[in-house]
């Protein structure tokens, strides 16, 4: 990349590249606003397979977040149940949205 005061040059590989993480961050952004505006406030819990679907990932993609420590479960039973609140509070924050893949 070579850069002369306003100008910026780019090879292909870089331009692509570029172009790739703006669209995706503008779908992060999308994607995460579409699950907040349809998601109720109140009290209540996800089980695993609502979760999942809710943020369109698979069991373990949930299992890497929970053990990132960005998502708790309260284990009730053989279920694992999440908080509505914290899961919309994590989608209203962002920290959910590297592993969201609506497509």
């Amino acid at each position: 990349m070579i850069m002369d005061s306003n100008i910026i040059v780019l090879n292909e590989d870089q331009l692509e590249d570029v172009i790739y993480k703006t669209v995706n961050r503008c779908l992060d952004e999308r994607s995460v606003n579409s699950l907040v505006n349809n998601q109720p406030e109140g009290d209540g819990f996800y089980n695993r397979d609502e979760l999942c679907n809710l943020l369109h990932i698979a069991y373990p993609t949930l299992w890497r977040i929970e053990k990132a420590g960005i998502l708790q479960s309260q284990k009730v039973g053989r279920k694992n149940l999440y908080s509505k609140q914290e899961v919309n509070q994590l989608i209203k924050s962002g920290k959910l949205a590297k592993y969201n893949h609506i497509k």
